[in-house]
């Protein structure tokens, strides 16, 4: 078991450095197995944009549910952690997995050569567990085999791309249709993003890997969850404390049975459980598992403005 970095988490961000074109791209799968022709698709999309793309050699394997043993799925991704060739990582897909490789990750690796990480779904809890122990940003996003695969329309593909060519200070992350927004209580808060899909968030919580929620921004999303299943998953970031330490909350997508929304009654629950408080709480962000999705930087210092609408990053940065 290797050790996962320091739990000091008062430093400022790690922030990798930006890609350049031509770099490379390490492609891994950690959670549940992945679609040979869904991974080669969006390869060729990673391709387009001008990176230079290496696989995992464990990315076709398949036990059950994982995409390989714990073993194959964790040295993929502790093998593009220490390749210095490789300048950030992608994941092809999620589903489950993750947690059962977090204590396996090369924390000392991550610290000597920080890269970008993009991701979601279930790739929530190892940038969660990379923020809390090393303070790393990482980036809240598509996956290769999944919607990258699909095609991403226009402003969801300029989102990844920006993401991993330029740097994140000053960054507007508004949409640029800000109409899908709607603001459910009004006011302002400033703190690092966290991001990520709530179930993955509640999962983490009691574990060494859950990040310190105080003064943060929270952004989650969730996909194929009962409105009944979000409600227990929300009151449970309630009686742990969590939703009493924001500065902020802002919901992303939501996707019941059939792919069909459940935003209202997520955003009459996330109401009433913050109701005790005065926190802005923003609904219609576009992320998440449904497109558009932007691609978000997740443990960054951000403002979040209600009147009028301001969402940018912010702060200073440490970039490796």
């Amino acid at each position: 078991m290797v050790d996962i970095c320091s739990t000091d988490t008062t430093r400022r961000p790690l922030v990798p450095s930006p890609l350049g074109r031509g770099d490379t791209i390490g492609v891994v799968a950690p959670s549940g197995p992945v679609d040979t022709n869904d991974l080669n698709a969006g390869l060729r999309y990673l391709h387009q944009w001008g990176f230079r793309v290496v696989v995992g050699r464990n990315a076709a394997q398949r036990v059950g549910y994982l995409a390989g043993s714990d073993e194959e799925r964790s040295s993929d991704v502790n093998a593009m952690l220490r390749a210095t060739e490789v300048r950030a990582i992608a994941f092809a897909r999620g589903g489950y997995g993750i947690m059962r490789i977090l204590e396996c990750i090369d924390g000392d690796a991550v610290e000597r050569d920080p890269k970008p990480l993009i991701g979601m779904s279930d790739i929530t809890a190892l940038q969660l567990s990379l923020y809390a122990r090393c303070g790393l940003v990482t980036f809240s996003g598509p996956m290769v085999a999944g919607q990258i695969a699909q095609g991403l329309d226009a402003h969801s593909e300029a989102s990844v791309v920006e993401s991993l060519l330029t740097h994140l200070a000053g960054r507007d992350l508004l949409p640029k249709n800000q109409s899908v927004l709607k603001v459910l209580r009004r006011g302002s808060a400033s703190g690092p993003l966290l991001v990520g899909c709530l179930s993955l968030i509640t999962a983490l919580i009691g574990t060494p890997h859950c990040p310190n929620f105080d003064g943060t921004i929270l952004l989650v999303e969730d996909v194929h969850e009962a409105p009944y299943r979000i409600d227990r998953m929300m009151t449970h970031l309630k009686l742990a404390g969590v939703l009493d330490a924001l500065n902020g909350m802002i919901l992303g997508h939501f996707l019941g049975s059939g792919d069909r929304s459940i935003r209202s009654s997520v955003e009459r629950r996330a109401l009433e459980l913050t109701s005790d408080t005065s926190i802005p709480l923003v609904s219609g962000y576009p992320h998440g598992h449904a497109l558009p999705n932007l691609t978000l930087p997740c443990g960054m210092p951000v403002e979040l403005e209600t009147s009028p609408l301001r969402f940018s990053v912010s702060g200073q940065q440490r970039v490796a």
